[in-house]
């Protein structure tokens, strides 16, 4: 693994575990951006290209400097290099021996393919007591974020409630025992795709295009499928999440903005609107969440822009930098997930 600086890059990823570690969630940029600057004069943006990759994920693109709404998250190796960090590091490495050993030995419900285990279940496993929420919820979001061979999760709105779904995968975890062992097991299990830890580049590119996180928060995909074959269809609305999810991680900018512009058109009537414009003025948003509205309904004429403009001779500019924050767009998302409860 890489040497970080004792300085800035070090000072990052311990503000982002900080915050990880006090809400159980990791932070926005512009949280930790703040608190830097004013704190100890660190631009945070600059500082974060630099970081390896193996160890911080933003929600921008590959080398281009987060910003704004964009998630900043540590990953395994990057929670290890921080004090306080290896506590939750050594009980998510014996969770997921015991999620292994717990399929093994247990067969998925009728009908199922995979094997369902709640917090309570994990905590006893692991004899943590219940009463350590803040505990628990961070082996959640590890969970979430990582790959370790789970096959869904989900988490109850307001409360601590959650479970893991686990299928075949996770025997290839059995034997994990420190963060190398968990790399080494997902280069075996992902091959090529599997995540790394690297010696950042002396000069960051910002042409790259390539995603290093997801846009739609899996738990939107958790809750429209549960509300799935009640008063509305979702089929065509879990396709074109996905569809965006996936060109957005590979970076397809006009794919992107095409498949986000078709999503704000498909889910007005989950409003009782006829369009997006009358579902941003007439629906009763929330302060925050009806700033990000109004940021989508701006959104339109940009995706326009990709849908409608003809050939010239002048270059289209758009890229994935112009897309909404991925805040915007999960806030609203959840708004519809509450349309169709």
């Amino acid at each position: 693994m890489p040497t970080l600086a004792q300085g800035p890059q070090r000072a990052v990823l311990q503000a982002l575990y900080d915050h990880f570690r006090s809400h159980g969630v990791w932070p926005e940029f512009d949280r930790v951006d703040r608190q830097l600057r004013r704190a100890a004069k660190i631009d945070v943006a600059q500082v974060a290209v630099g970081i390896p990759e193996g160890l911080l994920v933003t929600h921008a693109p590959r080398g281009v400097a987060p910003r704004g709404h964009d998630l900043m998250r540590l990953t395994l190796a990057g929670i290890e290099r921080c004090d306080g960090g290896q506590e939750d590091v050594e009980l998510f490495l014996r969770a997921v021996r015991w999620l292994a050993r717990y399929e093994e030995r247990h067969d998925p419900e009728q009908g199922e393919t995979t094997v369902t285990v709640t917090r309570a279940m994990l905590a006893k496993g692991l004899r943590v007591p219940l009463r350590e929420a803040g505990r628990l919820r961070r082996l959640f979001e590890m969970l979430y974020w990582e790959r370790w061979g789970g096959e869904g999760n989900s988490r109850a709105l307001d409360s601590d409630d959650w479970h893991v779904k686990v299928g075949r995968d996770v025997r290839h975890f059995l034997r994990v025992r420190s963060v190398d062992d968990f790399l080494e097991a997902t280069a075996g299990w992902l091959g090529p795709y599997a995540p790394t830890v690297v010696e950042p580049p002396s000069e960051p590119s910002t042409a790259s295009l390539e995603e290093a996180g997801s846009y739609i928060d899996e738990r939107i995909f958790d809750l429209i499928k549960q509300a799935h074959g009640g008063r509305w269809d979702c089929t065509k609305l879990l396709v074109l999440l996905r569809e965006l999810d996936d060109n957005y991680r590979a970076g397809n900018a006009y794919a992107a903005h095409a498949l986000l512009r078709a999503l704000l058109d498909h889910v007005p009537p989950l409003f009782g609107q006829s369009s997006f414009a009358q579902v941003a003025n007439n629906h009763q948003w929330g302060r925050t969440d009806g700033k990000y509205v109004k940021r989508l309904v701006a959104f339109r004429d940009q995706a326009d822009d990709v849908m409608h403009r003809q050939i010239t001779k002048i270059p289209c500019l758009l890229s994935m930098e112009d897309m909404p924050a991925r805040a915007a767009v999960n806030r609203f998302l959840a708004g519809c997930a509450d349309q169709l409860g």
